[in-house]
């Protein structure tokens, strides 16, 4: 699941004024250099195993995202909150089969299993291959080569100051992104400029009004070993899901 783009109904605008046509030799440089620093963040993201954790939030739903990647596999926690409604979910990825437990809200409203069903398997594994088409969005984000496109940001790229993050300096590489109605919002991505430049955090539109979507994710623990396992009970989904 991408982080995202998960919760988003509505999203914010984003006005932008332009002023001027022609960029300075010096600004030229400046978009070069930081589109570098982010396309070598990309590959070294894809790289090695990550722990995240995402908040995001929009016009009073939030949602919170804890997780860790693997090569072939992953795990990750998600909750979302509006209102009085909680969606609660797990997700485990082994290899090609995916597995999700959730509470009765989030079975209904994420799979789209009928009240009687979400009740009847609530907290209870539930497997699918991932080779589905139309579950494979479950699982999306849970491998490293996934990083890099939940990271994804089109340009034109800044710089922007350096930033002490748990005892690391950063450097700030503007962008922005485009949300799941194909508005764009801006976001900021903090690198690791030690010997690799690994991702450090994300901010969705920093500078936003409590009613726009804002977010920020942090990475943390490169390079460590998880070992996510499978539940030793599952049931198909498949065969849950309603026709067509």
């Amino acid at each position: 699941m991408h982080r995202r783009h998960r919760i988003i109904a509505v999203a914010a605008s984003l006005t932008t004024t332009v002023v001027g046509t022609t960029l300075t030799a010096g600004a030229a440089v400046a978009a070069d250099s930081a589109k570098a620093v982010y396309k070598a963040a990309l590959k070294a993201a894809g790289s090695e195993n990550v722990h995240y954790v995402s908040t995001a939030s929009e016009q009073g739903i939030s949602l919170e995202v804890v997780g860790d990647t693997g090569k072939t596999s992953g795990s990750q926690v998600l909750q979302v909150q509006s209102g009085s409604t909680t969606e609660e979910l797990a997700v485990i990825l082994i290899g090609s089969t995916g597995y999700i437990r959730g509470n009765e809200s989030a079975l209904e409203k994420v799979l789209g299993l009928t009240t009687a069903q979400s009740n009847t398997y609530t907290d209870k594994w539930l497997s699918f291959p991932t080779s589905n088409t139309a579950l494979a969005e479950l699982v999306s984000g849970l491998r490293n080569s996934d990083v890099a496109s939940e990271l994804a940001m089109t340009g034109p790229y800044t710089l922007g100051g350096t930033k002490t993050i748990a005892g690391r300096i950063t450097q700030a590489i503007k962008g922005t992104a485009s949300t799941s109605s194909g508005k764009k919002v801006p976001i900021v991505l903090y690198v690791d400029m030690g010997a690799t430049p690994r991702p450090v955090e994300e901010v969705t539109n920093p500078n936003a009004k409590s009613s726009s979507i804002t977010g920020t994710v942090t990475f943390s623990k490169w390079g460590e070993t998880t070992h996510p396992t499978a539940p030793t009970k599952s049931i198909p989904l498949i065969p849950l899901l309603p026709a067509g």
